[in-house]
């Protein structure tokens, strides 16, 4: 079992090396030889975790939305007031510092590489879009979304909102301030419910 784990973790390092290449090279900089520079490894060992770019990419990416999605798992268990509760998921799906805001960035940076890629994106893979799912029924639940509210589209606006507060943060950093993040958000949310939040 130690031996499992210690493989997992290793795999994790070699990924979370991934996303800072990404962010400071870009994709085209991504490559294996700079993502074993970034691990401290040597090529042979990233090639023994991973056999091709493109795995190492793939796992890089659902690395990401596991991570994100543990994170809302443990805000929707914690034990707080509804409304804060949604405030607290919305807010914790933004880049807002250190390994999250990682995260963040290069989830967007994979999400418009796989449209130069050719590739359709599939939103419902997706742990930012599957959280806002869970918001949105969470909403409907506690009774609090409009009644007039149509669900569907309710979602892909705040799934849509929500990334481009996160796209427009990686070009202005000031936009991620917390109270900032927190007044747009609540604001939306007032807009589409019936309580002020």
């Amino acid at each position: 079992m130690p031996k499992l784990i210690e493989h997992a973790k290793r795999k994790e390092m070699i990924a979370e090396a991934a996303w800072k290449v990404i962010l400071e090279q870009g994709m085209e900089g991504a490559s294996v030889r700079n993502i074993a520079k970034e691990a401290g490894i040597s090529l042979g060992s990233l090639r023994y975790y991973f056999a091709s770019q493109n795995d190492l990419l793939g796992f890089s990416r659902d690395l990401i939305y596991q991570k994100t999605a543990e994170r809302m798992t443990r805000i929707f268990k914690l034990d707080m007031p509804p409304k804060e509760k949604i405030v607290q998921v919305l807010l914790d799906l933004m880049p807002a510092a250190g390994e999250t805001k990682l995260e963040a960035e290069v989830r967007l940076v994979f999400k418009i590489h796989a449209r130069h890629q050719g590739e359709v994106f599939d939103a419902e893979k997706d742990s930012v879009y599957l959280a806002i799912k869970e918001v949105m029924s969470y909403l409907v639940l506690l009774n609090l979304l409009k009644k007039d509210a149509d669900v569907h589209l309710e979602t892909e606006r705040m799934y849509s909102l929500l990334d481009g507060l996160a796209l427009d943060g990686m070009i202005r950093p000031q936009l991620l301030e917390t109270h900032k993040l927190k007044r747009i958000i609540v604001y939306h949310l007032n807009s589409i419910c019936m309580e002020e939040f």
